[in-house]
């Protein structure tokens, strides 16, 4: 408050993103951190198909189906990622959790222009993490709130140009 008794807006502008980078198959994804409530073994979650977790229940997302990679269940490191936008909670299957990542904005590049479909609500952007192109996945994508997608895959090669 100023000596006027007015206040003074401030807006701090967010230079940095973070991101949970995990792994399926050999396609490198990030989950805007904001969404993660956590992270659980297989045996912690369970094999149904909701995780219930500090009262909160999560749907099974099967995200791999939809970047159309299989998940080695034998993978000691396979995780299930609670993933939620406070509306709807989804439980991810992931082969690997790489790890919790915080990029400068500049680094977090928009799709090329050539991607001109659906695509754009799935993929955000990508980054670049351990020499690795990162997919940075849309939340309403991988809760399957866009409806019309949920059922439609990524094909990873087609992407990351492999």
């Amino acid at each position: 408050m100023s000596l006027r008794g007015h206040h003074k807006v401030t807006t701090a502008v967010v230079q940095t993103a973070r991101l949970l980078v995990v792994r399926f198959g050999k396609q490198w994804c990030g989950l805007p951190s904001q969404g993660v409530r956590g992270v659980l073994t297989p045996q912690e979650a369970g094999r149904s198909g909701r995780v219930t977790f500090v009262g909160v229940t999560y749907q099974d997302v099967d995200l791999s189906a939809r970047l159309d990679a299989a998940l080695d269940a034998s993978n000691p490191d396979m995780r299930v990622v609670l993933y939620s936008n406070n509306q709807t909670n989804g439980a991810v299957r992931v082969e690997e959790v790489i790890g919790m990542i915080e990029v400068e904005r500049a680094e977090c590049r928009p799709l090329p222009s050539h991607f001109q479909q659906e695509e754009r609500t799935w993929i955000s952007g990508t980054t670049i993490y351990r020499d690795q192109l990162v997919l940075i996945l849309s939340p309403e994508w991988v809760l399957g709130e866009l409806g019309e997608v949920v059922g439609t895959a990524v094909r990873p090669h087609a992407i990351s140009g492999s």
